[in-house]
Parts: C-alpha cells; structure tokens; sequence
C-alpha cells in the first residue's frame, strides 16, 4: 500500500516523510501569501464602500431578490474569493485560482527568458 500524500502547495511529500521545509520553495510560498493577502485586502477595500452604495440603491429601488445589486455584489464577493484562494480551499475543486494564475506567468517568465539567452548566446556566436 503506498503512502498518502499531503497535498498543499507547501508540501507534497509521504505523511511519513522527514522531509525539512526547503528555503526556495518556504519563500516562493510567502510570496505567493503576500500576493493573495495584498488581493484580499484590495478587495475588501473596494467592495466595503461598494457594499453600502448597493444598499441604498437596493432600499430605493426595492428589487425582486435576483435583480438586486446587493446580492449580485456577494455572489461576485464569493467568486473573488475562490480566485484569490488565500487559505488554499478551493485547491483543486476545479476553480481558476489566483495560484494557477501565478504559476502560469512564472512559467511564460522562465520561457521567455529562456529564449532570450538563447537569442544572445546566438547573437554572440555569429559575432565570433
């Protein structure tokens, strides 16, 4: 019988394992926190006077509950924070998260940084 795994973005390992937290992937971890807790806080930072505005343009208007601003305010309130995914709960429950979206642009960073030591190493043999 195999050993369960953890999954978390911090770790990957046997529950057994020994394994020590590794420096590169502890800071890579803190950056990726700091970036949702700076989302988070923007977030709330706008919807909280956006969250009173809608109000009273829902107590003037008086809506059926699915035209209400209110409520369309917390769905999209709801959907940001499964984006943001600060805590990792919606890890792989097949929502587009903040994580995947920092690990594409990493990934297209490492390409396109690739290509361009390639395109001067190039550039430096056709000079030789």
């Amino acid at each position: 019988m195999k050993n369960p795994k953890r999954k978390t973005r911090f770790f990957d390992e046997p529950e057994d394992s020994k394994a020590q937290v590794n420096f590169g992937r502890a800071l890579k971890h803190l950056m990726v926190f700091q970036m949702k807790l700076a989302a988070d806080a923007f977030r709330d930072l706008v919807m909280s006077p956006l969250s009173v505005l809608v109000f009273f343009v829902d107590w003037i208007r008086k809506p059926a509950v699915e035209d209400s601003f209110y409520v369309r305010l917390m769905v999209l309130g709801r959907k940001s924070d499964r984006y943001i995914n600060l805590f990792d709960q919606y890890q792989n429950k097949g929502h587009f998260t903040m994580d995947e979206a920092i690990e594409t642009v990493g990934r297209l960073a490492a390409e396109a940084s690739r290509h361009l030591d390639d395109e001067e190493e190039k550039e430096a043999s056709k000079k030789r």
